[in-house]
């Protein structure tokens, strides 16, 4: 410590050149971040999807599902595999670890698919992990202007927009909804080509035999060497329409088939009640979310300015990183003012005021370039949180110091030596409380999951902090007091009314030491009490309200796109004549939020920005109602909030049923609950053609044969392209599904047979209706059901407990279990890690301090801080009526560092004193006295610079109102008593030699 300061005095160029190096360097480092919403936080599962066009559940289950799983469960660090077989989709999910790499693993399951053998129909399988990087960044949507069709709009999309999105370098994916398809379809008329004695393997090689272009060689003309091709691509869907297809007859292709271009939308997007596309951005992973938008940005304003579309931005990520980033500077700006107001009201000195308040942009500056080139964050609401809570803390140092230099001044002449002696006096109390700050946020790193990944950049950011304060008090801040303050020397002050009060107080304290101790007793389980008592809820993450929406409608399985859309347009109709709503975009037939069920319409609402989006839910859930049997909610995407998952297995798929409408019956009712849903899939109808071997057999068919050759009746294949030079369309082959009206139509079907003859499918196989189920849902192989819903209320602890009692009152099936995860696992395992990360940091601080004072009890008077921040920190979560979440945990864990910063501050001095030879008692005294006025300085600065985070201003963030009413409570009540108790508790620590001290003073006073 001396070095430094000494250093400092001794090279005052040096400094001021280092200065200015940080300087620079903190603005170069703070443009070269990364700005994102959020830290890069993967979940631990990884998702795959493979479709298999046309296949019954069972089909995929057998075919797909099975293999899919039996190859992934072997994928390193596997812990659970839940599937879901559906019409033509299979769906795995794989469940890892929450300390496991989800790109080293997603590798893994790529080289793990390679080896599988699925049917050749099956389209090769995609695989998908998420991270808070990978979600879209940008929620967009194009629709045509005046005099512009959709079609134009979708080759305007198609050959000029996408291409140019894509090819932005940091684009990683462009996710498009309600293009239309520009294919070439030839649906096929079953009764035409029975009637013509036509078969679909005919169609299929007159089409590959008629387009197509092959070379043949090269010929030499006029010393040129020139190529021979022969060409007889299909160029129209003229030349289509007259293409024969019956070998030596003269039947065309128009005859037994309707030509189109295009087909129906099965997924419409709607914005504002129009059609329109929707693009959703997703960047890549290390790429600058502002300067990806920024570049999309300038993409749709070159293609407006053609005048064949209009953009509508509905959500803007970068928007909150930039309001983020402003309200950083607001933060500082507010911290630095409050500070400056303090100093100056306590020191009444205006150079002192500006000596310690250059410790805020230097030690942010130094931060910066600490997290650029020494860590790989980026800079988010957590990196900016933190700076934005150390603001108030960063100044703290800088205080002490000035404030012990000053009162020196006012008795003492200014030279170097005394600047230096006055830094040293309070140097290892500052580095003491510093270091027991930052080692408050070691055992951060010991938490699991999620929690531990968000909060680790805003650990970081603090302890960089708090390391560059220290330094800049002990070099900057000597360097400019004496610079500034040696022309102007402060006046001396007499002893204000506050300090004579406090020591009086500190008198009778302690020769009261029991009162003393028994009423902060009283008043530390009394801060119990709500707890116990169920007055302070309990969450795992608080709710963020960004000013969006989403909302889903779910219909009836088998319910037409026709329908949806119907009843969509009229839900959306009352949405939007809310004035709160200013852009509404409507995805039908699919979701833009990972559905992939065609009965349902998603919502993206766009709402004003004074909108408060729980009053917007309860207004419009009453106006919303939908016919029976269909589900329509509204859905906050702000994160945090709670939610239910109730996860049911059992040996029979009936007593799952029942077991699962009990308990989705349960939750429904219960106060403090809303979207209560199952997965349960209600059964479908289906056709099945069962080959019969025997006759099979006998036209030289097997049962593999006669599905290959059905298939392509059922089914859409790709039958090549059709090219004319300018534009290039798929050309796809298939039956119309008009011609399959009855299962007769089906069994007239005629196939090829091996032997060159032909049958119908009623020659072979019997057609007949089925039931089937819509899908197959597995977890380790084992049915289950998953019974959801999120939970309304603050407390969410609250819920869960409600939850537990109600469904332990169930009578269940027999064999049928439940288990609990959703947000009570969230809360038990964040209860858990951070009572242990609590303990972790107390002994931390101790060890700190142990070593700072050479000896333990010292220290452990400090300790008794500890309880009273508790107090302060209960009181102000409920007079914000805020529950309990890692937001305010992470609050009482850095009271644990900041609390003892006060009491290491007046012990240190206490120390001081009694190395001087004065007794215990007047040792505390002094202490007492002359550091009350740096120990408030510092606590409400401290208060004052956190209460724009705590009243809102720092914009909505995971980090804000809950750890800043935690850390001003804590702070507050800690501060009042830490000035009474801590004294007590060091005289009696050291009550023999005190006594001994005491009983002399006694002694020689009667002698005198």
């Amino acid at each position: 410590m001396k070095m430094f300061t000494s250093f400092s005095l001794r090279n005052p160029v040096a400094i001021a050149l280092l200065v200015i190096l940080i300087a620079v360097g903190g603005l170069y480092s703070a443009g070269k971040f990364n700005q994102e919403q959020m830290p890069d936080v993967s979940f631990p599962g990884i998702m795959v999807q493979a479709v298999y066009p046309g296949a019954a559940p069972n089909e995929v289950l057998s075919q797909v599902t099975l293999p899919l799983e039996k190859a992934l469960r072997n994928v390193d660090g596997v812990k659970n595999v839940t599937s879901q077989s559906a019409n033509s989709v299979s769906m795995l999910q794989l469940e890892f670890g929450y300390s496991d790499d989800m790109k080293e693993k997603n590798a893994l399951v790529q080289e793990a698919l390679s080896g599988i053998q699925l049917p050749a129909e099956v389209e090769k399988p995609q695989v998908m992990y998420f991270s808070t990087t990978n979600q879209p960044i940008m929620y967009t949507t194009v629709s045509p202007a005046s005099g512009v069709s959709q079609e134009e709009l979708t080759h305007l999309v198609k050959n000029t927009l996408l291409p140019t999105l894509q090819g932005i370098e940091g684009v990683a994916e462009v996710q498009t909804t309600g293009l239309v398809d520009d294919g070439v379809y030839i649906r096929l008329d079953a009764p035409a080509m029975s009637k013509n004695g036509v078969t679909y393997d005919q169609v299929q090689m007159a089409l590959q035999a008629n387009n197509l272009s092959v070379p043949l060689g090269e010929v030499t003309m006029n010393q040129s060497s020139l190529p021979v091709f022969v060409q007889g691509n299909i160029r129209s869907i003229q030349q289509l329409e007259q293409l024969i297809v019956s070998p030596g007859g003269q039947l065309t292709l128009s005859e037994i088939a309707d030509i189109q271009q295009g087909a129906a939308l099965n997924v419409i997007s709607l914005t504002n009640g129009e059609p329109s596309v929707t693009l959703n951005i997703v960047k890549t992973g290390a790429a600058n979310t502002v300067k990806v938008a920024d570049d999309v940005l300038s993409v749709y304003d070159d293609m407006e300015k053609e005048g064949k579309l209009q953009s509508l931005m509905m959500y803007n990520r970068a928007s909150d990183v930039k309001e983020s980033v402003h309200t950083l500077a607001r933060e500082g700006a507010l911290g630095a003012l409050f500070a400056s107001i303090l100093i100056l009201f306590f020191l009444r000195n205006f150079r002192a005021t500006i000596i310690a308040i250059v410790s805020i942009p230097l030690s942010i500056l130094i931060t910066l370039i600490c997290l650029k080139y020494f860590t790989d964050v980026t800079l988010n609401i957590m990196t900016l949180g933190g700076m934005a809570v150390a603001i108030g803390r960063v100044v703290d140092d800088s205080i002490v110091v000035i404030e012990n230099i000053v009162r020196r001044l006012q008795s003492e002449k200014i030279s170097k030596d005394l600047i230096q002696s006055g830094t040293m006096e309070v140097g290892k109390a500052i580095t003491s409380s510093t270091l027991t700050t930052i080692a408050v946020f070691a055992p951060l790193g010991l938490l699991q999951g999620i929690t531990g990944e968000f909060f680790r950049p805003f650990a970081l950011t603090v302890a960089f902090a708090l390391l560059a304060s220290l330094l800049v008090a002990l070099t900057v801040v000597p360097l400019l007091a004496w610079s500034l303050m040696k022309e102007r020397t402060p006046k001396e002050h007499a002893e204000s009314v506050l300090s004579r009060g406090y020591k009086k107080t500190l008198r009778w304290s302690l020769n009261h030491k029991i009162i003393v101790i028994l009423t902060a007793s009283v008043l530390f389980i009394g801060s119990l009490v709500p707890i116990f008592a169920g007055a302070v809820g309990v969450t795992f993450l608080p709710e963020t309200d960004y000013k969006y929406m989403f909302a889903n409608l779910k219909m009836p399985q088998g319910t037409s796109l026709d329908a949806i859309q119907k009843e969509a347009e009229r839900l959306d109709a009352v949405i939007t004549k809310d004035s709160r709503v200013e852009n509404s975009n409507i995805t039908i037939g699919s979701g833009m939020t990972g559905s992939t069920e065609s009965n349902t319409a998603e919502w993206f609402l766009g709402l004003s920005s004074n909108t408060d989006l729980d009053q917007f839910i309860e207004d419009m859930n009453p106006q919303l109602s939908v016919p029976e049997g269909s589900e329509f909610s509204l859905v906050k995407d702000g994160g945090g909030g709670g939610s239910i998952a109730v996860t049911v297995t059992g040996a029979a798929i009936e007593d799952i049923r029942i077991a699962t409408e009990q308990i989705t019956e349960t939750v429904r009712n219960m106060p403090g609950t809303d979207n209560v849903s199952n997965n349960l899939q209600v059964g479908t109808k289906g056709i099945a053609i069962e080959v019969r071997q025997k006759d099979a057999s006998a036209n030289g068919l097997s049962a593999a044969q006669a599905s290959m050759m059905l298939r392509p009746f059922l089914t859409e294949m790709k039958a090549g392209r059709i090219e004319d030079g300018m534009q290039s369309n798929d050309l796809y082959l298939a039956l119309s599904g008009e011609s399959l009206q009855s299962i007769s139509d089906i069994e007239s079907l005629k196939l090829n047979t091996p032997m060159g003859t032909q049958v119908t499918v009623k020659d072979i196989a019997d057609v007949k209706e089925v039931q089937l189920p819509s899908a197959i849902q597995l977890k380790n192989s084992a049915e289950f059901s998953t019974v959801t819903a999120k939970i309304t209320d603050k407390d969410v602890n609250k819920v869960n407990r409600e939850l537990t009692a109600q469904l332990e009152k169930i009578s269940l099936p027999a064999g049928v279990e439940y288990s609990l995860g959703g947000s009570n696992d969230d809360v038990q395992t964040m209860l858990t890690d951070m009572l242990l990360a609590m303990l972790i940091a107390v002994g931390m601080v101790y060890i700190v301090m142990v070593v700072a004072f050479q000896e333990g009890r010292a220290p452990l008077a400090v300790l008794f801080s500890l309880p009273f921040a508790l107090i302060g920190g209960l009181v102000g979560t409920m007079v914000a009526g805020e529950p309990i979440s890692i937001s305010s945990l992470i609050g009482f864990l850095m009271l644990i560092g900041i609390v003892v910063t006060n009491a290491i501050v007046l012990v240190e001095r206490v120390q001081q004193q009694i190395e001087k030879g004065h007794s215990i008692r007047d040792a505390l005294i002094e202490a007492g006295g002359t550091r009350l006025r740096p120990i408030l300085m510092t606590a409400i600065a401290t208060i004052c610079a956190l209460i724009p985070l705590a009243i809102g201003l720092g914009g909505g963030s995971i980090i804000s109102s809950g750890l800043a009413v935690v850390v001003i409570g804590g702070l507050a009540s800690s501060t009042l008593l830490t000035l009474v108790v801590v004294p007590v508790m060091y005289e009696l620590l050291y009550f023999r030699r005190s006594r001994k001290q005491m009983k002399q003073l006694q002694e020689g006073a009667a002698a005198a």
